[in-house]
């Protein structure tokens, strides 16, 4: 007898939690109307890139509205369907997309540079133009250091690790010039003396198992991870709203059918019914 009690007060309870939600969801659909919104409301429905889906909190310049995503998710999309980055200093092809409610991760490319010459533009650290957008880069890449003119290392070889860069078009200021790949990224990482009296930079790689220095172009056609955190536009679309730009402050709007909410959701009564109805066919389908 006892062996039953556990499995039988979990299906009362279940069955209660089924029809208290019914309940709540009748009483909703019986007092309420389906949400109207002004005519003025744009779509932001996700569009295509090549492969790319693009949503919330990124949106396709030409296709969405501005009020479809924040100043800097704003993609562009070429004729050969590659996307970009739009506000930025360097060409960042976007790779792939993560999305999540309201953290995600999104990979690109630093689409000058990855061709693995040896132009002055490496000589500058290639995600510095992202350090006032709302990304952080993700402690999943690897450090990629590229040493240049290392004047010193004349009377001795450099250590193994250390991968020459054999540059199309060699010149003086890139004369004993090499690549390094270390470990984990780390944002405040102060980088250890080198020797050989070498001009350092770096890039985030996200790396594969077995890569070295010699890889560097390979890892830089690979891209590094970038991180993201954006207002959670899954809640406001629960409740009945639609996610929204504020355009003049880049702020997110949950937009209801009687305006713009105080919070990222409408009507939290009727969002907690829908709330307790979900939990209800949940716990049906289990």
């Amino acid at each position: 007898m006892h062996l039953f009690r556990v499995p039988v007060a979990a299906a009362v309870l279940c069955a209660a939690t089924v029809l208290l939600s019914a309940v709540l969801a009748s009483h909703a659909l019986s007092t309420t109307s389906p949400p109207t919104f002004p005519s003025s409301s744009t779509s932001c429905e996700p569009a295509t890139c090549g492969g790319l889906r693009i949503e919330y909190p990124f949106w396709l310049g030409g296709t969405h509205p501005t009020e479809c995503g924040y100043r800097a998710f704003q993609v562009t999309c070429d004729r050969n369907g590659t996307a970009s980055l739009r506000n930025s200093f360097w060409t960042d092809q976007i790779l792939e997309i993560n999305y999540g409610d309201n953290n995600g991760t999104f990979r690109i490319t630093n689409a000058q540079l990855s061709d693995g010459t040896c132009d002055n533009e490496l000589r500058v650290n290639a995600s510095s133009d992202l350090g006032l957008a709302p990304f952080t880069i993700s402690a999943a890449n690897q450090e990629l250091f590229f040493l240049y003119n290392c004047t010193d290392l004349q009377a001795q070889p450099p250590p193994l690790a250390w991968a020459p860069i054999n540059c199309t078009n060699a010149n003086a200021s890139t004369f004993n010039s090499f690549a390094l790949l270390a470990g984990g990224y780390k944002p405040d990482d102060k980088w250890e003396p080198v020797p050989g009296s070498c001009t350092v930079s770096m890039m985030p790689v996200l790396g594969y198992p077995g890569a070295t220095g010699a890889d560097y172009r390979r890892l830089m056609k690979s891209g590094f991870l970038l991180e993201y955190t954006a207002d959670d536009c899954r809640a406001c679309e629960e409740s009945g709203g639609l996610c929204r730009i504020n355009t003049d402050l880049d702020i997110f709007d949950c937009r209801c059918s009687d305006g713009v909410s105080d919070f990222i959701i409408c009507d939290s009564s009727e969002f907690m019914k829908f709330r307790s109805f979900r939990r209800g066919a949940k716990c049906l389908s289990n």
